[in-house]
């Protein structure tokens, strides 16, 4: 089993319908090639600013074909891998794709995501140790 974690900014603010479409097609696909994950996206109001992070995981072939997909997606830019690797078990088993639309309150203490979203967060994000972003998302998971 395969995983890759990552963040990326939107490219625009994204609307409740704009995300709900995404997660149709997403999961629709998902399903069918065999991939579960979690989807977190988090607008920030100081920056007007949308922001995802995500983990994927499934068969290693599956993996590496969706990541060609979310890679040259427009609908985002500035992705950044965070973590990658390989796992025994799935982590988010119950979900072709998990999601929450989360606010500050939920990330404050989210060591390194406290600010998503932030310019602070994007200039400095090299720098950043982003290790848990995958405990990060394992958090919002409820199966």
């Amino acid at each position: 089993m395969k995983y890759i974690t990552y963040v990326s900014q939107a490219q625009r603010p994204m609307s409740q319908d704009e995300l709900a479409d995404l997660l149709k097609h997403s999961r629709a696909r998902n399903l069918q090639d065999d991939i579960t994950g979690c989807l977190v996206y988090r607008y920030n109001d100081d920056f007007d600013r949308g922001n995802f992070l995500q983990v994927l995981e499934g068969p290693e072939a599956a993996i590496d074909d969706v990541w060609k997909r979310i890679s040259s997606d427009t609908r985002h830019h500035t992705i950044v891998i965070i973590d990658e690797g390989r796992a025994q078990d799935r982590m988010f088993s119950n979900w072709s794709m998990g999601f929450r639309n989360v606010e500050a309150e939920d990330l404050k203490h989210a060591e390194g995501f406290s600010d998503l979203g932030s310019d602070d967060f994007w200039a400095q994000i090299d720098e950043k140790n982003l290790s848990n972003g995958l405990e990060l998302l394992k958090s919002f998971y409820d199966g």
